[in-house]
């Protein structure tokens, strides 16, 4: 089945509507809040996302990326995501790939949700340090 034919099926059973498809890739948007690439190349299925931007000044962006690549160090060992820089827009992303040779719908859906949990996670992380945090910690009397 052709890659076209294969995001198609999977648009159709997991009810994605129709897809949009520029630039040679198809744009997704999964529970209205993640928006990702997904597209071929070289043999391989790629899908794509951008996390948030980065902040502008020098040791502001130094700071943001030695924290997340801190925590999320062990990551690398378990997960196929790669999270990275993309210059020209000044902002993170997450990569996913896989061999497109033998991709069908389960493939293509299984990747699609560990995508998406990675993204909410590092995008978690990424808002983490932006939430105020309580100066003491809350205390329970018996």
């Amino acid at each position: 089945m052709s890659f076209d034919h294969l995001m198609k099926s999977v648009a159709q059973r997991n009810e994605l509507g129709d897809l949009d498809f520029r630039d040679n890739r198809y744009h997704l948007t999964i529970d209205g809040r993640i928006e990702l690439t997904c597209f071929q190349a070289n043999g391989k299925f790629y899908l794509h996302g951008l996390l948030a931007g980065l902040p502008a000044g020098a040791s502001e962006r130094e700071k943001v990326l030695r924290d997340i690549m801190k925590k999320t160090l062990g990551l690398s060992t378990t997960q196929r995501v790669i999270l990275s820089v993309e210059p020209d827009q000044d902002a993170l992303a997450l990569h996913y790939s896989c061999n497109l040779q033998g991709l069908d719908e389960e493939a293509i859906e299984e990747s699609l949700s560990e995508f998406a949990n990675n993204f909410e996670y590092y995008t978690s992380l990424i808002h983490q340090d932006q939430l105020m945090m309580p100066a003491m910690p809350t205390m329970i009397m018996p």
